[in-house]
């Protein structure tokens, strides 16, 4: 299947040396300055960082589909973190992600380059919309701005959110086809890439709409996530990737990797493992077809329960892409909110079809033609609620690994019974606002781990 893939720190390389950048006169080995099309790869690559690194992994442990299990992340197991736990990634959120997206923009606009521009708010909009999904309350009207704001002031949560679809509305009305609306050629590979490295149509539109309709969902939404999502990823060849040329291990790694593979193998092996992980278990109750896709059993890696990081099919593996946003949680958004918002188990019984049908097709890839799952029909649910649950499991499971799992939990109310951690009594509700920001900044909200974000604060409707 081809998808849409960013090539990150290969991409930048490749650019800077086919483009002219301008030195400083004093000093040719200091950058002035650099055309907006050669900064766009740093936001990219910092939202890799965000969706598959720390954040990913603690989220992942929160909702019981990882568990730490060496040092630090012992203490993680027992939802024990602290402010200074998070001073790098909001580095990585403002300065590498938030201030050069809007430098981009900036830039892209005085050369008319609207493609450009549209695809630097849509990353702007992602990496702002798993901050504050993630934080609740954080700067942005006042963010990246040192020169006039200091100490920036923090926005709402829900005012976020807002700011983010407006953004990708934006982003969805400069008509995303494949084609730059300036120049009447092909979008430049550095801005939209398949496997190939051929420019794809309509994918940006696409991954716009459902991004927002992740986050007219996390605002509780419905009708306006069913809208955006009908027009969001059409198919897995649609779906949004993190590109990793790294060799499948245990080759020589020369080129980008995986980064729960680069933690998992390369720089902590056993810090993390699923030896109490809840979807673990889940899915051998299912019969789940996916389980040696997503875990080593005991004594193929370590001696418990491992992400899959080595050996072909093996979801982390060295050389395996990383989604963003996908087909089949576009799929899932709108069998959710068929139940939720019209109550229609035919609509969401086909959105939830073709979300195995995905599943299906990727194995038949990777292990050969087999029967790995059976499509649903509407006699397998007794109730609307079975449905629902259902739906949301799948969820659970097909977001292996992704910051939804956690954010899905909490927004849900936990609607289906992901248990605690031994010991605990709560699910974290939340990430810490950083030590290095509440130091720095007087305007810093903090909020205790367990204290519930705005938009979660509100009861589940289920159905």
């Amino acid at each position: 299947m081809k998808k849409l893939l960013l090539y990150i720190l290969p991409v930048l390389l490749i650019a800077m040396s086919c483009s002219e950048i301008e030195l400083d006169t004093e000093d040719p080995n200091n950058f002035a300055d650099a055309e907006a099309k050669l900064l766009i790869s740093g936001p990219q690559l910092a939202n890799c960082l965000l969706a598959e690194g720390e954040l990913a992994r603690l989220g992942g442990i929160f909702s019981n589909q990882f568990t730490g299990a060496d040092r630090q992340y012992i203490t993680y197991n027992q939802y024990n973190i602290v402010a200074g736990d998070f001073d790098n990634i909001w580095g990585t959120v403002y300065a590498d992600g938030i201030a050069q997206c809007r430098i981009i923009r900036e830039k892209a606009t005085a050369d008319g380059d609207d493609v450009l521009v549209a695809i630097a708010k849509i990353i702007e909009a992602n990496i702002l919309g798993m901050a504050t999904a993630l934080w609740g309350d954080i700067p942005q009207s006042e963010a990246c701005d040192v020169e006039n704001y200091p100490t920036p002031a923090y926005d709402g949560q829900v005012s976020v959110y807002n700011y983010c679809i407006t953004l990708l509305d934006e982003a969805i009305a400069t008509g995303l086809t494949g084609i730059d609306p300036v120049t009447e050629e092909p979008i430049p590979q550095i801005y939209l890439l398949n496997e190939e490295g051929a420019t794809t149509s309509h994918a940006w539109l696409e991954v716009a709409n459902s991004i927002k309709a992740r986050l007219y969902l996390h605002l509780g939404d419905y009708d306006n996530a069913l809208t955006a999502a009908q027009n969001g990823i059409s198919s897995g060849a649609g779906d949004w990737m993190f590109y990793h040329p790294g060799d499948p291990y245990p080759n020589i790694v020369t080129q980008a990797m995986n980064i729960y593979w680069d933690f998992c193998v390369w720089n902590r092996d056993g810090y993390m493992g699923a030896g109490d992980a809840y979807l673990v278990d889940l899915m051998q109750t299912r019969n789940d077809s996916r389980l040696y896709h997503y875990y080593h059993p005991p004594g193929y890696w370590n001696n418990d329960w491992y992400p899959a990081v080595w050996g072909g099919g093996a979801i982390f593996d060295a050389g395996e892409d990383f989604p963003m946003i996908t087909y089949y949680e576009t799929q899932l958004i709108i069998a959710e909110c068929e139940m939720i918002e019209n109550g229609d188990r035919a609509a969401a019984i086909t959105a939830l079809n073709n979300v195995q049908s995905y599943w299906e097709t990727r194995l038949d890839d990777l292990w050969g033609a087999d029967d790995y799952f059976t499509l649903s029909v509407d006699a397998d649910f007794a109730t609307d609620a079975d449905l629902l649950e259902e739906i949301l499991t799948e969820k659970y499971i097909s977001c292996y690994g992704q910051l939804e799992a956690f954010n899905d939990m909490r927004r849900t109310d936990n609607y289906i019974g992901v248990p605690f951690k031994a010991g605990q009594t709560a699910h974290p509700e939340r990430m810490l606002v950083p030590q290095s920001e509440i130091n720095s900044n007087p305007n810093a909200t903090t909020f205790g781990t367990f204290e519930e974000t705005p938009v979660n604060a509100g009861a589940y409707p289920g159905v």
